[in-house]
């Protein structure tokens, strides 16, 4: 992963802890003075029942809030991950944590209105039923997208194909996965789909092999050796991601005017290159290659 990728995620990690900061102090002191000044705060005319909802919010609030950023600098140092870097289970605990932070906020409302809301949920139980069955794909979406999120089999960053979608997961949410393309196409895959299709993780293979076609006509093959010389060295800005003995040049089938080729390298386990990248980059020369011999 470069430096772009990361640099936006520090600085929205960054955001967040000083935000929380923020918020604890202020509702600290909100909690301070609900508990410490509340017959004042009642004869100046606010209801007992407004600060026992302002109350339930604060507090519940700031402890989500609290376990959120434990679990997650827990999670970080165990498995020594890079601050800032998006990764599948902070992306999980983080929805969890917003989940529980709307809960907290219908309930507060309730408790604004007197409403209580366990005799609203007993009272209203069938037309709870009713939303769940109507909602149910949205439900299902969800509870997947928690599956892949805990899962990894599938993580941010991983190059992947999903039937006739290939590229790299940009992010997961509760409702799908986005994967961009070589096109650089923002496609959505509802996880449902996700979870029931046969999925093709090139990132997390054993070996990170590139590979890709080419015709040329049969009187430029005669030295296909002269052929993959070029392309290793047109490759030289790449030559530290590749392992150096992995080159292959192959020669796939041969007809009456054409040579199909297949020109292979392995990269390094943990390089950062797209392999997309040094595909294009090898393709345009032997395009070059091919006009250049031609034209002679």
């Amino acid at each position: 992963m470069n430096k772009k990728s990361i640099t936006p995620t520090i600085n929205l990690e960054r955001k967040k802890r000083i935000w929380f900061l923020a918020k604890a102090v202020l509702f600290i002191g909100g909690l301070f003075a609900i508990d410490n000044f509340k017959n004042q705060l009642i004869e100046f005319g606010i209801a007992e029942h407004y600060l026992r909802a302002l109350r339930f919010y604060l507090y519940a609030d700031l402890w989500i809030s609290l376990i959120r950023l434990g679990v997650v600098y827990y999670y970080q140092r165990k498995h020594k991950l890079s601050k800032g870097v998006k990764n599948n289970f902070v992306l999980g605990i983080d929805h969890i944590a917003n989940i529980l932070h709307t809960f907290v906020l219908i309930g507060s409302i309730l408790f604004l209105f007197k409403i209580d809301p366990i005799n609203l949920i007993t009272s209203l139980s069938i037309v709870a039923a009713a939303i769940a069955i109507l909602s149910k794909d949205y439900i299902a979406n969800m509870i997947n997208g928690m599956i892949i999120m805990f899962s990894e089999e599938v993580m941010i960053g991983d190059e992947i194909k999903i039937g006739e979608v290939k590229g790299k997961v940009s992010d997961i949410t509760l409702v799908n996965m986005h994967i961009v393309n070589d096109d650089e196409d923002l496609i959505y895959i509802p996880n449902s789909m996700v979870l029931t299709s046969q999925i093709f993780n090139y990132t997390k293979r054993a070996i990170r092999k590139v590979s890709f076609d080419f015709d040329l006509k049969n009187e430029l093959t005669t030295d296909v050796e002269a052929v993959e010389a070029h392309i290793i060295k047109v490759l030289k800005e790449y030559h530290k991601y590749i392992k150096h003995d992995s080159y292959v040049l192959r020669i796939i089938k041969i007809n009456e005017n054409f040579t199909s080729l297949k020109f292979q390298f392995v990269l390094h386990r943990h390089s950062e290159v797209r392999e997309k990248d040094i595909r294009k980059a090898a393709l345009r020369q032997v395009l070059k290659y091919i006009g250049d011999a031609s034209s002679k």
